[in-house]
Order: structure tokens, then sequence, then C-alpha cells
């Protein structure tokens, strides 16, 4: 049974997400570059010190918002059922509804990140990191679909790969949605444009593997 929760430490954690929270506010507003440690500390109507000992300084404040995303954007239960998934077109939709959900809940966080990028190594190297990662969940997406023999023999995997990150990441939600989309019609449009072009058509048969064509 797990112990109930202290009052210290609930209001510990209230300080902290009033914190992150005035941050993300004054970055976006102000920008990263512009934005004191005092500034955070008077929106959040906390001392400096309290910012300081709750979280540490700006880059820890940022890499504090970036922790926040997957989570608040449920990635952890959509990679679960991504891993299981064997429904090829199921994988590509849940693959899409990932992206579209860290789109959604932390374009605002992520921007920030690209725009610290220039100033601070420490965030051109977390910026650097989420692009490798997101690549990395293209290429594993990829993978997935091409072993239940369900890509299109059409597009290689490395086409493949290049046409799922590119279409999924941010600045493409946020280019669909200034145009007036919902993010659920984006994310309707992304699964139909990709899925034409990286699934094998349902009328087509998969090529066997190379052990099952050579083993009779």
């Amino acid at each position: 049974m797990s112990r109930p929760i202290s009052r210290r430490a609930r209001q510990a954690a209230e300080t902290r997400r009033d914190i992150l929270d005035a941050a993300l506010r004054l970055f976006a507003g102000r920008g990263y570059a512009a934005t004191a440690i005092a500034d955070i500390a008077a929106e959040a109507g906390v001392a400096v010190p309290t910012v300081y000992a709750s979280i540490g300084a700006k880059p820890l404040l940022l890499k504090g918002l970036l922790e926040t995303v997957d989570l608040e954007a449920g990635v952890p239960e959509l990679a679960q059922a991504l891993g299981v998934a064997t429904d090829p077109r199921e994988v590509l939709r849940l693959a899409i509804r990932i992206t579209r959900q860290v789109a959604e809940r932390g374009s605002t966080i992520i921007k920030v990140l690209a725009s610290a990028a220039g100033s601070e190594p420490e965030m051109g190297q977390a910026y650097a990191e989420g692009l490798a990662k997101h690549r990395a969940g293209a290429a594993a997406t990829v993978g997935r679909i091409a072993a239940l023999g369900a890509l299109s023999p059409d597009v290689s995997e490395a086409d493949a790969v290049a046409m799922l990150a590119t279409l999924t990441d941010t600045p493409v939600y946020d280019g669909l949605t200034r145009h007036g989309w919902s993010y659920d019609k984006s994310e309707t449009w992304l699964f139909d444009t990709l899925a034409a072009q990286l699934l094998r058509s349902r009328g087509r048969p998969a090529v066997p593997p190379i052990s099952a064509a050579t083993a009779s």
C-alpha cells in the first residue's frame, strides 16, 4: 500500500508546477534569452531562491518543461499500444497520434527550445536530441510495418522514414493549424496521406522472406 503524499510534498509539487507554468508563459511571450530568473519568480509569486531550490537555473527550467511534454501527451501509453499492435494501419495510426499529441500539447515548449538552442549550447544539444528521438521513432514505426510485410514495395525503408519523420514533425502541425485546420483534421489527413504512400495495397500480397522463398 502506497503512503499518502505529505502536505509539504504536495506544496512543493504545486510550487514547482507554478514556476514551470510561469517560465513557459514568459519564455513564450518574451523569448528565452530575454527572460530572467527574477522575472519568472515574480510571475510565479515566489522568491528567487525558491526558483533555484525547486528547479534550478534557466536551462533546468526548460528541461523541466520538456519532461512534462511526453507525460501530458500520453506518449508512454500510446507507445506501449504501438509496440503490441499487429495491424500495420493501427501501427501507423498510433505513430501519427503520438506526434499529434506532442505537437498539440508541447508545440510552445518545442518552439522555446528551438529559440534557446542558438544561445545555450546545452539547449542546442537538447534540441538535437529531440530531433534524433523523432527520427528514431519514425524509423521504428517503418521497421515494424516492414516486419509485418505491409510496407509498400514502391518505397524503400529509408524513403519511408524520411516521409514519416518529415510529415509528422511539429512545424507541419503548426502550419496546418495556422491555416485553420483542427488537430483532428490534421491527424486524419496525415494518416490518409502516409497510408497511401507507405502501406502495401490490401489486395497486393507481401513478398515472402528470402529464407522462406529459397527453402523449397
